[in-house]
């Protein structure tokens, strides 16, 4: 069994892509089919989304037509969703710095794709890596691009910068407008994702340079991604995991003897050491398990129509009266009303 992947994504990316596919026509309800993405992580103000229902987006929006829809060229609007970002970005004291610093502070977006910047003389190059489109990823590339562009545009002092675009995969209908918004043509059927620009004062300083602020900003934004990559606690990648393999053990193997050692052999590790580890969390294999079945139960409820006892059946439970006396201990009601209650919100 692999070893389960704690990274993440915003959920802004998910709803742009959503809200692009609606209006492009295709169903909704497709879209969380595919994606296994449920409306509530979708809304959920700074939601992130996970790896394989991210893995699992991608790949849809791949076998999608490249329609405009799919496409945002205005970027502005990012910098307001991920203000951390911009507050450094757009205040730094050189290009230089500010290149740097948005490669580094873009975890806060994701961390499933890569930009990697090198350097010839005055000359940028930018290579955008999608790890889950090996084979393409032109079009995450150019969102990407973009936003980079907008960033090194700031920074300008007289003529714009012109960017040259290179894009892996054939040209889309919309090829015009890309051009306009790099100030170059920009070339396709490439073998990598790249941007590259002239950026012969990279280290010069900026006029607006605004010293007093900048420290600040920069200790915010690297704050808020310490807090992302320290929310990923061992004992959240177990609950997490946890919850995983409940959905894919199958009826009659979600029970705790059956649990722990395929957790262990997702994780690579003893259940010593899993001990070990969750202890110096203040946790245990066991608080954790309770904790995933809760989450899930709810989800379950909510979001399936499968009844009572297939749930309880399906997160381990002995019985539906098992289940249903677990689920009025955590929650003060049953299940059954529970998922009235929530049908009506």
């Amino acid at each position: 069994m692999h070893k389960p992947d704690t990274r993440t994504v915003s959920n802004r990316i998910a709803q742009q892509c959503a809200r692009a596919m609606q209006a492009d026509g295709h169903d909704p309800a497709e879209f969380f089919r595919r994606t296994g993405i449920t409306p509530a992580q979708l809304d959920e103000p700074g939601g992130r989304i996970n790896a394989e229902r991210h893995r699992r987006m991608t790949a849809y929006a791949q076998q999608l037509p490249q329609h405009r829809g799919l496409l945002d060229l205005d970027v502005t609007h990012w910098f307001s969703h991920y203000s951390g970002i911009a507050h450094v970005c757009f205040n730094r004291p050189t290009l230089r710095s500010a290149l740097h610093e948005l490669l580094h502070l873009r975890g806060l977006i994701g961390e499933f794709d890569f930009m990697l910047m090198s350097e010839n003389g005055t000359r940028i190059e930018i290579e955008y890596l999608s790890e889950f489109c090996p084979a393409g990823g032109a079009m995450q590339a150019l969102a990407n691009f973009r936003m980079l562009s907008l960033v090194a545009r700031a920074y300008d002092d007289g003529a714009p910068t012109a960017f040259h675009a290179g894009f892996q995969g054939k040209a889309p209908w919309f090829a015009p407008a890309i051009a306009e918004c790099f100030g170059a043509t920009a070339a396709f059927g490439q073998a990598r994702n790249t941007l590259t620009f002239d950026a012969p004062a990279l280290d010069r300083p900026f006029a607006q340079f605004n010293a007093m602020l900048a420290p600040h900003a920069l200790r915010h934004a690297q704050g808020q991604l310490q807090q992302l990559r320290g929310a990923q606690l061992f004992s959240a990648r177990v609950e997490q995991a946890i919850i995983d393999l409940l959905g894919r053990q199958g009826a009659g193997n979600a029970d705790g003897a059956a649990l722990l050692p395929a957790l262990c052999d997702g994780l690579a590790m003893n259940r010593w050491t899993l001990q070990r580890q969750l202890q110096q969390e203040q946790t245990s294999f066991r608080a954790l398990e309770l904790r995933a079945k809760s989450r899930e139960s709810r989800r379950l409820l909510r979001e399936t129509s499968l009844s009572v006892a297939e749930i309880g059946d399906r997160l381990g439970f002995s019985s539906q009266s098992a289940f249903t006396r677990f689920f009025k201990n955590q929650f003060e009601l049953p299940p059954a009303r529970y998922r009235q209650d929530a049908a009506g919100a």
